[in-house]
């Protein structure tokens, strides 16, 4: 072989090595799994809810007059230009194959253009606010979506992603019940969602086949059940029924505080003071209840409000520092502690993480908070387990109100993307 015919053998191989390799990450970019997550540092207080209704979920009816806003806070009075993009999804939170003007009415990339700032506040922000659908894009199909938000002038530079869903008036139903009888025994500390799809007005040739499921608890990520199948398929019913995938530890309710005036304070707060230039919180220690103790307590189920008393508007809500703290002789060397809730999400990250402090024998996290009414409990997470545990810091009852939220998506085979079909909330305590 010539020396020039093996140069340009080298030299193709080279090219093939290199755009294998230039394929990689834009692989890896098409399978990203997209959350409900803030990337700036000076972004705080980001929610997703239905319009006028903060305690409910980000969920749009197709085809009705819902909306649902998507706000946040910059902490600074000094606004930056920021727009937005929707995103259609997968159940899994994955970009579906659909293109824009297969999921959306209207275009990408629209500026933000409510915003406003706070005012006789200690902490300074600019609140801004956006509502889905508007006159300059909708959603047009069912399924999962996120709202990226990014600095107009630097598309590349993300501010936050909040993530909604869009639901069908499908004919598709569920049914169930929450029981305490499992396999572990008749009223412990675990509860049995038992539950039924019924698909008899619908169309689906498969539905066990076709049918994806994920199923929360007050809207925890890290217990969360996901391709559970049924126990037993009828003729146009679904049935999950005594399945150790469904069962999950009841828990304890949620503690409660509530600071949205600097006086007239309740739940879980031992006191309020001023050392300039913030307002703290100083929240009442954790900890675990005598055994077999289950203390009834009217929560929202891990939700909370942002609201402020004696002010004339929304843009005097102010910020305090929210110091918790959990009283423990000595740390768990097995795992961490977490304060969780749907003010962070339900995620056990660095940010809700707390340390344990040896001079005072007790772990502790201090979380910046816009004042207002906040559910919230403490969490251990084992190392090398997903799911996180209230036996250890609060006990866990079956007697405990808990929502269970099951997600019905319909994906057959060669669909380029997840339909939502239904979305059912069923309580463990009949209302």
């Amino acid at each position: 072989m010539k020396i020039g015919d093996l140069c340009a053998i080298m030299n193709a191989f080279s090219s093939i090595v290199l755009s294998l390799l230039l394929m990689v990450p834009l692989c890896g970019y098409a399978q990203q799994k997209y959350e409900n997550r803030i990337y700036a540092p000076r972004i705080q207080t980001l929610q997703a809810t239905l319009l006028g209704d903060e305690l409910s979920d980000p969920i749009l009816r197709l085809e009705s007059e819902d909306k649902i806003e998507v706000s946040f806070d910059l902490m600074s009075k000094a606004p930056n230009d920021y727009s937005y993009s929707l995103i259609h999804c997968n159940a899994d939170w994955t970009p579906s194959q659909l293109l824009e003007m297969e999921y959306m009415k209207g275009f990408n990339d629209n500026t933000i253009d409510d915003y406003e700032p706070s005012f006789n506040t200690t902490f300074d922000y600019t609140h801004y606010a956006i509502q889905i659908p508007n006159e300059k894009v909708a959603p047009i199909v069912s399924g999962n979506y996120i709202l990226k938000v990014y600095e107009t002038d630097a598309p590349e530079k993300v501010v936050l992603t909040a993530q909604f869903m869009v639901v069908e008036n499908s004919a598709v139903f569920v049914s169930g019940r929450v029981a305490s009888n499992t396999s572990r025994g008749v009223n412990t500390a675990y509860q049995l969602l038992n539950f039924t799809i019924n698909t008899e007005k619908s169309s689906i040739a498969s539905p066990s086949e076709d049918l994806k499921l994920l199923i929360r608890q007050n809207g925890r990520r890290d217990n969360e059940v996901r391709d559970v199948k049924p126990t037993y398929v009828k003729v146009n019913e679904l049935i999950y029924e005594d399945n150790r995938q469904l069962e999950f530890e009841g828990g304890t309710e949620y503690l409660r505080i509530d600071f949205s005036h600097i006086r007239n304070y309740s739940g879980q707060i031992d006191r309020i003071s001023f050392h300039h230039p913030y307002y703290n919180v100083d929240v009442v220690p954790g900890a675990r209840r005598r055994l077999n103790e289950y203390k009834y307590d009217k929560d929202v189920n891990g939700r909370y409000k942002v609201h402020g008393q004696d002010i004339w508007t929304d843009l005097e809500i102010d910020y305090s520092i929210v110091h918790f703290t959990y009283p423990c002789e000595d740390p768990w060397l097995d795992g961490s502690l977490y304060v969780v809730g749907y003010f962070n999400d339900n995620v056990l990250n660095g940010r809700n993480q707390m340390t344990y402090n040896f001079d005072r024998k007790q772990y502790e996290l201090d979380i910046v908070l816009k004042n207002g009414g906040y559910n919230y409990q403490y969490l251990f997470l084992p190392y090398g387990k997903k799911e996180a545990t209230s036996q250890r810091t609060a006990g866990s009852y079956w007697e405990t109100e808990n929502e269970y939220t099951i997600y019905v998506y319909y994906s057959p085979h060669g669909a380029r993307y997840d339909r939502l079909l239904n979305v059912t909330t069923l309580s463990s305590v009949n209302k």
